[in-house]
C-alpha cells in the first residue's frame, strides 16, 4: 500500500486513511475532520462594493500552518489540496456560472519577486478550472508596497491597502469573483472590490478559503 505525508500533521500515513491524496502528500481522514468548519461556508454578508463573502474554514492554528507552508516553503502543490477541500462547499450553490472572471488579490510585483509566486492565485487556478469560470490575472494589479496585513493593528490595516490596487482595463457589467486566501479584517478585499466597481464591475462577491472567527457577520440566504 502507498503511503503520503499528511499536510496538516506531517505524519507518514497508509493511503487508505486519506481524505485527499495528491501524489505524496496529502490530508488525512482524522485532520479533515477535525478541522473547524464555518458557518460562513455559507454566504455571509458583504460590505460596500462585495454582494456576499463565502469562507468554508475558520483560520486556526493547523490552518495556519499550511497556509505559511504554501507562501513562504515553497510547497505549491499545497494549492491544489487546499482547492479541493473547498469542492463539497463550492458543490452546494448552483451560483458560480453567473460570474464572469474570478480574480485572485494580487500581491505587488516586488513581493511576487521575492516568494517566486502568488500562494491565492495558485489556490484560484484551481477553483476556477473546478467551477469552469476563466480566471484573469491581469486585471487586477498591486501598485502599492504594502506591509503584511498581519503584522498591523487593526486600524492601521484599513490605511494599509487604501488605493493599493488599479485595474488595468473597465469591466463594464462584469461579475467577478474575488478570490485570497484568508479573510482577517476585509479591508483587502473590500480596497479590491472598490477599484472594480469603480471600474464598472456590476458585482463583486469574494471568496476565500478561511477565515478568522473573530469576524462576526450576518448569514445571508443566496
Amino acid at each position: 500500500m502507498s503511503k503520503y505525508i499528511c499536510v496538516f500533521c506531517d505524519e507518514r500515513k497508509e493511503s487508505d486513511t486519506a481524505h485527499l491524496i495528491n501524489g505524496k502528500i496529502g490530508i488525512c481522514r482524522h485532520c479533515f475532520e477535525n478541522l473547524d468548519k464555518t458557518a460562513y461556508a455559507s454566504p455571509y454578508q458583504g460590505t460596500e462594493h462585495i454582494a456576499f463573502t463565502m469562507s468554508p474554514f475558520e483560520y486556526t492554528k493547523s490552518m495556519r500552518k499550511v497556509i505559511l507552508d504554501l507562501k513562504f516553503s515553497n510547497c505549491k502543490a499545497y494549492a491544489k489540496l487546499l482547492a479541493d477541500m473547498m469542492k463539497n462547499y463550492l458543490d452546494s450553490y448552483d451560483i458560480w456560472d453567473t460570474f464572469d472572471y474570478i480574480v485572485p488579490v494580487p500581491l505587488h510585483k516586488k513581493r511576487l519577486k521575492e516568494r517566486g509566486y502568488n500562494q491565492s492565485e495558485l489556490i484560484a487556478k484551481e477553483v476556477a478550472e473546478y467551477l469552469k469560470i476563466p480566471m484573469r490575472t491581469d486585471l487586477l494589479i498591486r501598485t502599492k508596497a504594502t506591509k503584511k496585513q498581519s503584522s498591523l493593528v487593526r486600524t492601521e490595516r484599513v490605511t494599509n491597502v487604501q488605493s493599493a490596487f488599479k485595474c488595468t482595463e473597465k469591466c463594464d457589467g462584469k461579475k467577478i469573483l474575488l478570490f485570497d486566501d484568508i479573510y482577517t479584517t476585509g479591508n483587502t478585499a473590500q480596497s479590491c472590490a472598490r477599484e472594480l466597481a469603480n471600474n464598472g464591475a456590476e458585482q463583486i462577491c469574494a471568496l476565500t478559503l478561511a477565515i478568522h472567527v473573530q469576524i462576526k457577520l450576518p448569514i445571508i440566504a443566496y
